[in-house]
């Protein structure tokens, strides 16, 4: 098979709105924010963006372009972000009234394109192989609770010529999310600290995608939100990648794609469901007594305000299945918890990799055991049921 990668600067201007926790000006660039570009045989092209999401029509827009240039079918080409808070506001999904900058849009679609042209002109042979790793207790962990379980493998698609790596793709399932609101500089996070890592290893970056990363994240393992903690955690991530459990040789040859649409259509100020939840969390917040209490739960309240008056909740989105020889990769589009993220991993013995907020994002998606429990039920535009619904869709079409 024919490989090509290359990576591109996407950094935002100093003083752009800040989209993640509430909006915030940034005041310098720690990292550079970048997109990975992964070309498959000419046909098949994976794209990760440094960002907090993509919405469904930025990625329409970008696949055109790509199909125009390029003619690379837009059922070829996954498109998903990392999910870093410290990244400029692209999206109307998160605030309420969002400052969004579209000559940076303009700049993003300006670099993939770039990033395909170079990674089409460095192709070269390779062969592909799997390897998984285990991440230690300590790391990350279930956000919700440390007792409740939490995907520990990270995946990795290492793509080699004659023992040299030509690219590397991680699936990697946790929160990149280790700086705070007080952050105001551009970074892309744990998630460069992973791919510098990986760097000091291989002299080379990887592209790095999440896995089912909802209800994942450093909230019980970090020790402070900083710089130098990104550091400390990324080198005992990358102290795992060098310890495989698994590898394993594999044959990119797509068999089939299948396409699985979930639609979306309520008004969250008179649908009973949507009402019930909010009616719950009003109870809560009102019979609060500590301070701590109804200050977690003002935080809970606001999320879903902005669900209730400002949520896209008439919306079909899509995710997909790649069918190949001996393994298959899902793409979803949103972030997903372990308990469905398991179902759509494990449901059949065929490996399956899976990417998440991909080709759209669609905010939390919870299923039914948990909903209405924690932070993630609150900033979902899903309904109780409406995510295992479209999960059993995705797994009864394996």
């Amino acid at each position: 098979m024919k490989v090509g990668f290359s990576i591109k600067k996407i950094n935002p201007q100093v003083g752009c709105q800040m989209e993640g926790y509430n909006p915030r000006n940034s005041t310098g660039i720690h990292d550079d924010l970048t997109t990975s570009v992964l070309v498959l045989n000419k046909n098949f092209v994976i794209i990760s963006l440094d960002l907090i999401a993509i919405p469904a029509f930025r990625v329409d827009r970008i696949k055109r372009r790509i199909n125009e240039k390029y003619s690379i079918n837009p059922d070829h080409i996954i498109i998903s972000a990392i999910h870093t808070h410290s990244g400029p506001t692209v999206t109307d999904l998160l605030i309420d009234y969002p400052k969004i900058d579209n000559s940076y849009w303009k700049l993003i679609d300006e670099q993939v394109l770039k990033g395909i042209e170079c990674a089409l002109q460095n192709s070269s042979s390779s062969e592909l192989k799997l390897i998984q790793y285990k991440v230690p207790n300590g790391i990350y962990a279930n956000r919700n609770s440390e007792s409740l379980p939490y995907n520990r493998s990270i995946m990795e698609l290492r793509f080699t010529h004659n023992s040299t790596i030509r690219a590397s793709l991680l699936f990697v399932a946790t929160h990149p999310t280790v700086m705070n609101i007080k952050n105001t500089l551009i970074s892309a996070d744990l998630i460069e600290g992973i791919r510098q890592q990986y760097k000091k290893l291989h002299n080379l970056k990887p592209m790095v995608v999440l896995s089912d990363c909802a209800d994942t994240s450093t909230r019980f393992t970090r020790k402070e939100s900083s710089f130098k903690e990104i550091d400390r955690l990324a080198k005992l991530i990358g102290q795992s990648l060098t310890k495989p459990i698994l590898e394993k040789t594999l044959n990119w040859k797509l068999n089939s794609i299948r396409n699985i649409n979930e639609k979306c259509d309520y008004d969250p100020i008179t649908n009973k469901i949507a009402n019930k939840l909010y009616d719950l969390i009003c109870f809560r917040y009102n019979k609060a007594t500590s301070t701590n209490q109804k200050q977690m739960l003002k935080g809970l309240l606001d999320t879903y305000k902005h669900i209730r008056y400002y949520g896209h909740t008439h919306f079909t989105t899509h995710a997909m299945i790649y069918d190949f020889n001996d393994f298959r990769i899902v793409t979803y589009p949103g972030e997903l918890v372990y308990a469905l993220g398991d179902k759509i991993r494990n449901h059949d013995k065929k490996i399956t990799l899976l990417i998440t907020l991909a080709n759209d994002y669609r905010g939390y998606s919870v299923d039914v055991g948990e909903f209405g429990k924690y932070f993630e039920s609150y900033n979902s535009v899903f309904l109780k049921g409406m995510a295992d619904d479209f999960v059993n869709q995705i797994v009864n079409q394996y």
